[in-house]
C-alpha cells in the first residue's frame, strides 16, 4: 500500500493595524448632569399625577450614590463622598434606641392631607427639618420605622426599588419590608371617609423617592460638583 502524508495548510485571515491609542477619559461630570436632569424630570412627572415615576428616580439615586463590589456610583467616581445632602427627616436615631421604646410608627418622608386628592404626599420643602448630612450618614439615615424592630433606610428603599420593583430589574418578590411601605395591607394606617369607611394608607415607597429626590435637588454641593 502506498505511503501519503497528509499536508494540512491553514490560511489565516488578514490582520489589521489595532488601535492602540488610549481611549478618552469619561467625562463623569456630564454623567452627573444627566442624571440630575433625569432626577428633575421625573419629580415634575410624579407631580402631575405620575407617581409610578418614583421607580425611576430610585434609578437615578442608585446611579448616583450606590457602590457595589462590582460597580462604582457617580459621587465616587468624582470623589464626591464627603459632599453634604439635605435630609428633611428628623433625625429619630438620636432620640430612640432600636427595639426599645415606645415609638412604633415613625414616617419622615410624607405628610398626610385628608380631603386633598391625593390625601398622602411627600413634604417636599414644607417640613420642620432641614438638615446637612454627609453623603454615607444620608445613605444610611433612618425615614421610617414600622415596629420597634423595623428600622428603614433610604438605602434599602432605592436599592429595593431599583433592583427588584421596576427600576433595573423586576423580581418576583419584593422584601418584606418594602412591601409594607406599599402599604396595600394598612400597616401604617388607613384614612377613614365621611362614611366612616376605612382605605388603607398607601404609596409609602412613592412618596418617599420622591422626598429624597427633593432632598437631592435641593442640596447646592452636589449641584456643585457638576461644575
Amino acid at each position: 500500500m502506498p505511503w501519503h502524508r497528509l499536508v494540512v495548510r491553514t490560511r489565516y485571515p488578514k490582520t489589521h493595524a489595532v488601535n492602540l491609542e488610549p481611549m478618552a477619559p469619561v467625562d463623569f461630570k456630564m454623567h452627573l448632569n444627566t442624571q440630575l436632569a433625569f432626577l428633575t424630570s421625573s419629580c415634575q412627572s410624579f407631580d402631575r399625577g405620575f407617581h409610578g415615576e418614583a421607580i425611576r428616580i430610585a434609578t437615578a439615586i442608585r446611579v448616583l450614590i450606590h457602590d457595589t463590589r462590582n460597580q462604582r456610583s457617580l459621587l465616587t467616581h468624582l470623589n464626591g463622598k464627603n459632599i453634604v445632602l439635605v435630609s428633611t427627616c428628623l433625625d429619630i436615631a438620636s432620640k430612640m434606641q432600636r427595639g426599645v421604646g415606645q415609638v412604633q410608627i415613625f414616617n419622615g418622608m410624607g405628610r398626610y392631607a385628608p380631603g386633598s386628592n391625593p390625601e398622602y404626599l411627600p413634604k417636599l420643602g414644607g417640613g420642620m427639618f432641614h438638615r446637612d448630612l454627609l453623603v454615607d450618614e444620608w445613605w444610611n439615615e433612618t425615614v421610617f420605622i414600622l415596629d420597634p424592630n423595623a428600622w428603614v433606610s433610604r438605602r434599602e428603599i432605592v436599592v429595593t426599588a431599583a433592583d427588584k420593583d421596576g427600576g433595573a430589574h423586576v423580581d418576583a418578590a419584593l422584601t418584606p419590608t418594602y412591601e409594607r411601605l406599599v402599604g396595600e395591607g394598612g400597616e401604617l394606617g388607613y384614612f377613614v371617609d365621611e362614611h366612616g369607611r376605612e382605605s388603607p394608607i398607601t404609596g409609602h415607597h412613592y412618596v418617599a423617592l420622591r422626598q429624597m429626590g427633593y432632598e437631592l435637588l435641593d442640596s447646592p454641593a452636589l449641584r456643585y460638583l457638576t461644575r
